[in-house]
């Protein structure tokens, strides 16, 4: 059965019945003797479907479970009240007091806020790696425990290669996570290219509509066993009409998806006419170094893409002009958005432009891309061009 198939598929109970699975609210399931109730418990211990108890899950929750470890190609997932949860939770689990963790230099914001206040605390060491490697050797030590990656790297899209990398880790011993959240399960499957751990932030595309917030780690192997034992411990759960949102939303992930690159691609080409633009990050182009692995193992991508603007521009002037694009945190929803960024200068995807340009970061809503180039090229027009 073809993946787009499955997605209108995922969870439906047996017929006749409803076409999404209804939304459970509960916290305690009854039963009518002690030998049900016990051996509930038992099976519990082995299978995430089983209606135990509200805090492990409904079978709304669990239709969602399903349908995002078959998405990532994955033994299981769990899920998360938001995506940092999901970070945090899956670190917690696989990491101990005394362990070092590898982080790509290009890892999303808020993932290395995480390791650098909280674990640190905790006695884990991290340290950074360049995104462009596959040899782990120059960073490894004998306590290295987890590599982190992120492919495209965080706001500027660099692209890593992932088969290449985990073979190096686990050559180590040392198991490799991924932040999925661009790929989503559709675009870009980490688990299939090596990595042990992959977790999306379902805010994004899964959910798709901007009304929903919620991680899912995936997993398999010996990863899968202890993240299942650390989420259950945690208590850390997602409330059923969050799962319900996101699997009603994951319906139509396939089609969104595809609207949402050729927004994006078409205003990647408009931007790289512009006089007041020096360059635009996105994996698909051909002009981004690592467009040929991003071919090799994606298939396809999202509706994000940075500008780098010139020395003197001003952007927010720019972005408070816009209409159609708000302004605001996030991205995978129906709306177009943006927001000024400030990554680190000395990534090298960044390196050939001045140190004074300025960086926005765009997301390609499901608008009409003319609407959205009128918008953008009205809003420019009020300011002026500047010569090249």
């Amino acid at each position: 059965m073809r993946r787009e198939t499955r997605l209108c598929h995922y969870g439906q109970p047996n017929r006749p019945g409803p076409a999404n699975p209804p939304v459970v609210r509960a916290s305690t399931i009854l039963h009518d003797t002690v030998e049900s109730y016990r051996d509930t418990k038992r099976r519990r211990e082995h299978d995430d479907s089983v209606l135990s108890y509200g805090r492990r899950g409904t079978t709304t929750a669990h239709a969602l479970m399903e349908a995002i470890a078959d998405l990532e190609g994955a033994e299981g997932a769990w899920l998360l009240p938001s995506g940092v949860a999901a970070i945090s939770s899956a670190l917690l689990a696989l990491l101990r007091p005394g362990d070092h963790v590898l982080l790509v230099d290009t890892i999303f914001g808020a993932t290395r806020t995480f390791c650098e206040e909280v674990l640190s605390e905790f006695g884990v060491s991290i340290g950074l790696f360049p995104c462009g490697t596959t040899d782990l050797a120059p960073y490894l030590r004998p306590q290295t425990r987890l590599v982190f990656v992120e492919s495209p790297g965080s706001q500027t899209f660099e692209v890593m290669d992932l088969p290449a990398l985990c073979a190096c880790a686990h050559a180590a011993g040392v198991v490799v996570m991924a932040d999925n959240t661009y790929g989503s399960g559709w675009l870009y499957r980490p688990i299939a290219l090596g990595c042990d751990v992959s977790i999306i932030a379902g805010t994004k595309y899964l959910g798709g509509h901007a009304d929903v917030m919620m991680g899912a780690v995936s997993a398999s192997g010996e990863a899968a066993a202890r993240l299942r034992k650390a989420v259950h411990a945690s208590g850390q759960g997602l409330a059923p009409d969050e799962a319900y949102a996101t699997l009603r939303g994951m319906r139509t992930l396939s089609l969104r998806l595809e609207r949402h690159e050729h927004n994006a691609m078409a205003l990647a080409a408009w931007f790289a006419e512009r006089p007041e633009v020096l360059g635009v990050l996105h994996p698909a182009l051909p002009s981004h170094p690592g467009q040929a692995i991003w071919k090799r193992d994606a298939s396809g991508s999202n509706g994000l893409l940075s500008v780098v603007f010139a020395p003197g521009f001003d952007t927010e002037a720019l972005l408070d002009r816009l209409r159609l694009f708000g302004v605001g945190s996030s991205w995978g929803g129906f709306e177009s958005l943006a927001m000024p960024i400030a990554p680190d200068r000395s990534r090298p995807s960044l390196q050939d432009f001045p140190q004074t340009s300025e960086i926005v970061r765009f997301h390609a809503g499901l608008e009409h891309v003319d609407d959205l180039i009128a918008d953008l090229d009205a809003a420019l027009a009020v300011q002026g061009p500047l010569e090249r």
